[in-house]
């Protein structure tokens, strides 16, 4: 009898599955319990011919895999190479000592080589916080895993290399060099970005548009654009990561961690070097934007993460999924129940919209008449719902430029202008938030629920004439505890673009001026 340490994605993370072989004699075959999807009582052919391959011996005996705990569902090929390791540390192939303490995970194919699965850096992560030493992965994988200095991460190629990696400690070593040289040959690339970003020195005119972007950049604020087909809304919208702050390390690891679990890392793809940028089509689902289904997998607004989740045409998704955002907006993540269980997913993104001002899109447009009357106007904004609006923190209306703007030849300010003032921001934030005892909030989601009003106020610093007019808007325009939380909080921002200590009544002006109100017919 022989153990070794598996893993189980359960959403994006992993949770630790001791597998257990017994050999004894009996009727030659294998049988795998402990509550064994499709994809794991499969595992028992694709062994049995990996190890062929690789002139491995497996025995003839009766086997019996155990998966524990037996009460948790396990899915997917990832427990392919710790079966095939258990069972021939059970038939004493291997020494049942040499893999107690190891961990292993990838889908062993026909010819004996060794596959990366789903969500590796979340096993490797669940490895190194438990009581395991080594850990076999597939090369390919190591991109993923190489930051992890508590456990030592062994990249193989083949079900022999790991069965010789545990036979002998010089084919340890080997390994370890030659998956260095691996990366080592691969990290050139990652000072180099892959894809050009497009830059905001493109976009030609809209001031008013750029300005409320950069504000949503510094502080993660959501944004909403609207105005005419043609005006720009989409083209400023896929802009906003070239001037978004840059990665820390961790949330490098946080975005792999997500994209991994979900299936959307090639092998031996990078680190990413850029925030997220997901624009899902009208269409989607609820469960393709917020997750779900029988086996709950992380949606659109999880992928985006750390970055941006980009719905143009907002109107034009089903109300069930607008709905449905509204706890992601507000809190920063996506509880998933189902009968098995319930999980989290985290969803802390930034959210840009985009509609048009009415059905036809011509309202207020000058030379091009609006065909829509005011009932039908009036039925084309409540698709959109008052409490999803009130999550949204700038509303901003974008219109037609006039040829004579299109037609101009000096370039407007590039994205690295631009997100060197965000970047300052947001380190300015860091440090008076450092000062003050408290946490970075980058991403919005989960702080107006936080703190009382009054609180928050006497955090940021906000003057007597700034609260005045807080006051003042209150009074006239019903803002609501949210809405009053989001509007000190934009005000805020926009102190730390101009690197000021307390919030001004200017700051609080402009911030009211991007309110749902400030757009006649919208907040109907």
């Amino acid at each position: 009898m022989a153990s070794i340490w598996g893993y189980a994605l359960h959403g994006v993370e992993a949770i630790p599955v001791r597998v257990e072989a017994h050999v004894r004699t009996g009727l030659p075959g294998m049988t795998i319990v402990g509550l064994p999807g499709a994809a794991v009582k499969e595992a028992r052919e694709r062994i049995r011919s990996g190890a062929a391959a690789s002139r491995l011996p497996l025995p003839t005996r009766r086997i019996t895999v155990n998966l524990s705990p037996a009460d948790l569902k396990k899915e997917g090929p990832g427990f392919d190479l710790p079966v095939a390791l258990a069972v021939l540390a059970g038939s004493d192939y291997l020494s049942p000592k040499s893999v107690e303490r190891v961990g292993a995970a990838g889908e062993v194919a026909l010819d004996g080589q060794i596959r990366p699965v789903r969500g590796m850096l979340s096993m490797a992560e669940c490895a190194a916080g438990s009581r395991v030493d080594t850990l076999l992965v597939p090369i390919t994988a190591l991109p993923e895993v190489h930051t992890l200095k508590s456990v030592t991460v062994i990249g193989v190629r083949s079900l022999a290399e790991a069965v010789a990696v545990l036979k002998d400690r010089r084919w340890r070593d080997r390994l370890q060099m030659r998956g260095e040289r691996w990366l080592r040959s691969r990290g050139t690339a990652e000072a180099i970005e892959r894809v050009q970003l497009p830059d905001m020195a493109d976009v030609a005119g809209h001031e008013h548009g750029r300005r409320a972007l950069e504000v949503s950049a510094a502080g993660g604020h959501h944004i909403l654009m609207v105005g005419p087909p043609g005006s720009g809304k989409s083209m400023l919208a896929r802009r906003v990561p070239s001037i978004l702050p840059g990665l820390t390390e961790e949330e490098r690891r946080v975005i792999t961690r997500i994209h991994s679990a979900a299936g959307l890392r090639a092998a031996g793809d990078l680190t990413p070097l850029r925030r997220p940028f997901r624009a899902p089509h009208h269409s989607a689902s609820r469960t393709a934007i917020v997750g779900g289904g029988p086996v709950p997998r992380p949606g659109e607004v999880t992928l985006a993460h750390l970055g941006v989740l980009f719905l143009d045409e907002m109107v034009e998704f089903s109300r069930d999924v607008l709905e449905a955002l509204r706890q992601p907006l507000e809190d920063g993540f996506v509880t998933i129940s189902r009968k098995s269980g319930t999980m989290e997913f985290p969803a802390r993104c930034t959210l840009v919209a985009a509609i048009n001002p009415c059905p036809c899109g011509f309202s207020g447009q000058t030379g091009k008449r609006c065909r829509c009357t005011s009932t039908q106007v009036t039925r084309y904004h409540q698709r959109i719902s008052g409490p999803v609006l009130d999550r949204v923190d700038l509303v901003v209306r974008v219109p037609a430029l006039e040829v004579a703007m299109l037609d101009r030849v000096d370039q407007a300010e590039s994205s690295s202008g631009v997100r060197a003032r965000v970047e300052a921001a947001c380190e300015y934030r860091r440090i008076r938030e450092s000062l003050n005892g408290d946490s970075p909030d980058w991403g919005g989601a989960g702080e107006t629920g936080k703190h009382h009003p009054l609180a928050l106020q006497n955090r940021y610093g906000a003057t007597s004439e700034a609260r005045a007019l807080l006051r003042k808007a209150v009074a006239r325009d019903s803002l609501g505890g949210r809405g009053f939380v989001r509007a000190l909080r934009v005000a805020r921002t926009m102190a730390d673009l101009d690197a000021m200590d307390a919030v001004e009544s200017m700051h609080v002006a402009e911030a009211l001026s991007f309110r749902v109100g400030s757009l006649p017919g919208l907040a109907a």
